[in-house]
């Protein structure tokens, strides 16, 4: 998990834009630990996970705009990491935290970044 956070710190640090083979290997990273740990994480985890995918959905929102050969690629990233946000926005809230909590956690995590 937190090879993932540090890895989307890095990417948003950067000047550059990563390739989509890049973004892709990382997305599917990011899902793969999903499926297997998702349930696992603890209230921090899953508020950096949030921040992971919620990077990743607007991130694709974005691709998917431009006219590429990969739009349609990342308009199906930026569905299947919207349901992701979700799911992690309700874990949090079955943890008890409120939507300005998160609200106010989620701003901590990027202004550190």
């Amino acid at each position: 998990m937190q090879e993932l956070f540090d890895k989307m710190k890095e990417y948003l640090s950067m000047d550059t834009e990563i390739s989509f083979e890049e973004f892709d290997k990382y997305y599917k990273e990011v899902l793969d630990f999903l499926n297997g740990e998702w349930e696992k994480l603890n209230e921090d985890e899953s508020m950096q996970m949030v921040f992971i995918l919620d990077n990743l959905k607007s991130n694709s929102e974005d691709r998917a705009k431009r006219k590429t050969k990969e739009a349609k690629k990342y308009k199906k990233i930026s569905e299947r990491t919207g349901i992701w946000v979700n799911a992690m926005l309700k874990r949090l809230r079955d943890f008890g935290l409120s939507d300005e909590e998160i609200g106010k956690r989620y701003e901590a995590i990027y202004e550190a970044v």
